[in-house]
C-alpha cells in the first residue's frame, strides 16, 4: 500500500475540544459516586457518564482529510466518523511540481466574555500540489515547517514531481 493521508484535525481547538471535554466529563461522572455521595440511581449515573464518553468518542473520530493512493493515481477528499473513510475517488492529474510556502498572520479572539481574547503572529506552512494549471490540484496547512517539508519531500518522490521550497531563511537566534 502506497498512500499518503493527510488528516485536518486539531484536538485542542473547535468541535474536537468539545469531544475531549465530555469524554472528561463522562470519565468523571462514572467515578464521582465513590468520591461524593450522591442520591441519584448508580444506573443512571452509568447511563450519563457513557452517554458523555460514547458522544465525546463519536466528536473526537470525526475528522477530514485527504487520502492519495499513488499506485493508482487517485485521491479522495474523505470524512472519517469512527475510523470509515468516506468520500470519492478522483482522478489525480498529471503533477508537475510541489511548493511549500508559508505565510504570516495575526490571529485574534472576538472578545465575547468568556474566552480569553488571546492574539499574535500565527505561521502557516501550505504545501500544494500543482499539475499544468496555474491553480493548486490539493493543498495542505500544516503549523510545522518540519512537517511541510517533510510531506512534500515524500509526495515529491512518490508523483515523481519537482519539489520547490519557497521558504524564508531562519532567522538565527543571539546568545547572549
Amino acid at each position: 500500500m502506497n498512500y499518503f493521508n493527510f488528516k485536518r484535525r486539531n484536538l485542542v481547538s473547535g468541535p474536537h475540544l468539545l469531544g475531549s471535554l465530555l469524554l472528561i466529563a463522562g470519565l468523571f461522572v462514572l467515578i464521582s459516586p465513590f468520591f461524593y455521595r450522591n442520591e441519584d440511581a448508580l444506573e443512571r449515573v452509568i447511563y450519563v457518564g457513557l452517554g458523555a464518553m460514547i458522544l465525546g468518542l463519536v466528536v473526537v473520530s470525526t475528522y477530514g482529510g485527504t487520502l492519495i493512493d499513488f499506485s493508482e493515481s487517485r485521491f479522495k477528499e474523505y470524512v472519517s466518523i469512527g475510523g470509515y473513510k468516506s468520500g470519492k475517488w478522483t482522478a489525480l492529474p498529471d503533477v508537475l511540481s510541489v511548493k511549500v510556502i508559508s505565510s504570516s498572520y495575526i490571529s485574534t479572539n472576538t472578545p465575547n466574555g468568556i474566552h480569553p481574547t488571546f492574539s499574535g503572529k500565527v505561521t502557516d506552512y501550505k504545501t500544494l500540489i500543482y499539475s499544468d494549471a496555474p491553480t493548486p490540484v490539493l493543498s495542505f496547512v500544516y503549523s510545522s515547517r518540519e512537517r511541510a517539508i517533510q510531506d512534500a519531500k515524500h509526495l515529491a518522490s512518490n508523483l515523481n514531481a519537482e519539489l520547490l521550497l519557497n521558504l524564508p531563511k531562519r532567522k538565527k537566534m543571539r546568545q547572549n
